[in-house]
């Protein structure tokens, strides 16, 4: 009786309404929950970590009633210039906690060939090293140019080579650790700067003194992405679960309804119209037949209606024909029920 009950309760149709009306509200969700990202990715902004170099520099002149005895200046006048002072600078924001600088100036000679630099001789004039204080280092060289000149003439002389040229190049290189935010980083930083002499226009001049890097830092984490399905909160993948598992449950009564209304097959579809209800009397002799295409077969040759009675729980198609009955038995599919 509850099990009827129940089956009446899901073939109403307002109840199977209900469960397509869910079954697409969960479907659409689902959907959409599949192109959603399970995890958001965050980029959080630690600092920036900035490097400077500076090489500021200075010229000590001979006799003169025009520049003085110094001054800064862009080009400096070769006849005029007797020393040049140079002080080279590092900075680094936030500062390193701990490092070491080395600051060489090197005097290079050479001759060119064709588009080639031919490095005949290449000699150290000042070094200095050491540790960086707060992240910073400031060194100071004085080149005395007129020993220079002395020098570079000994060379050529040496090599037996007229037209030798020289190059003066300052090197300071640095290497530290600190801390941006909450990262402890490691740094590095070269810069190279260049003392020219320009013979044509009687000047020395000063290139690439200045350098600056800045590198950002960040902190990226993920984490899970949250939906609302109902006004209720989850995370992406447990209410992508949960929305496809109730669509499917809500599929079950659909599918069950169309499986169960289609009712059971009837064997007996094509001999219907031909059967009456009803046992017959006293017969002199039974056929047995194992099948309804036997039946079938039976009724197509004896052209008699066919009667349909209970007998216990077989129930059973009979063609009486001369005081023959023509019997085929089929058990019952429910309880016993007694013959009409």
């Amino acid at each position: 009786m509850m099990k009827r009950k129940i089956s009446k309760f899901f073939r109403r149709k307002e109840v199977l309404g209900a469960f397509l009306l869910l079954f697409i509200v969960f479907g659409l969700y689902s959907l959409k929950l599949m192109s959603a990202r399970p995890y958001v990715v965050s980029t959080r902004n630690l600092g920036t970590f900035t490097a400077e170099g500076t090489l500021t520099h200075e010229a000590t002149f001979r006799n003169n009633t025009l520049y003085g005895d110094s001054a800064v200046m862009e080009n400096y006048p070769m006849p005029l210039v007797r020393e040049l002072k140079m002080t080279y600078t590092y900075e680094s924001h936030p500062g390193l906690s701990e490092g070491n600088y080395t600051l060489v100036v090197t005097a290079t000679y050479y001759v060119s060939k064709g588009t080639q630099e031919v490095v005949l001789w290449r000699e150290n004039l000042f070094e200095d090293e050491g540790a960086l204080k707060d992240g910073a280092f400031s060194s100071e060289y004085t080149l005395n140019v007129a020993d220079l000149d002395n020098r570079s003439g000994e060379i050529a002389k040496e090599l037996g080579i007229r037209r030798l040229r020289r190059k003066i190049t300052i090197t300071a290189t640095v290497n530290g650790r600190g801390t941006v935010g909450s990262r402890e980083i490691s740094e590095s930083f070269t810069q190279t700067s260049q003392l020219i002499k320009d013979p044509s226009a009687e000047l020395y001049y000063f290139v690439d003194t200045t350098k600056k890097e800045s590198k950002p830092f960040t902190e990226t984490s993920t984490a899970r992405a949250n939906t609302s399905v109902f006004g209720i909160s989850s995370d992406v993948e447990t209410a992508r679960t949960t929305t496809t598992a109730l669509a499917l449950l809500m599929l079950v009564p659909l599918v069950g309804y169309a499986y169960v209304g289609r009712g059971p097959k009837d064997d007996m579809k094509k001999l219907r119209p031909y059967i009456v209800r009803g046992a017959p009397g006293k017969v002199e002799k039974k056929v047995y037949l194992r099948t309804e295409e036997d039946l079938e077969r039976a009724f197509d040759l004896l052209d008699k209606p066919i009667m349909n009675y209970i007998d216990g729980e077989e129930e059973v198609y009979v063609i009486i024909d001369d005081g023959v009955a023509y019997e085929y038995r089929k058990p019952l599919p429910g309880a016993k029920r007694t013959a009409n």
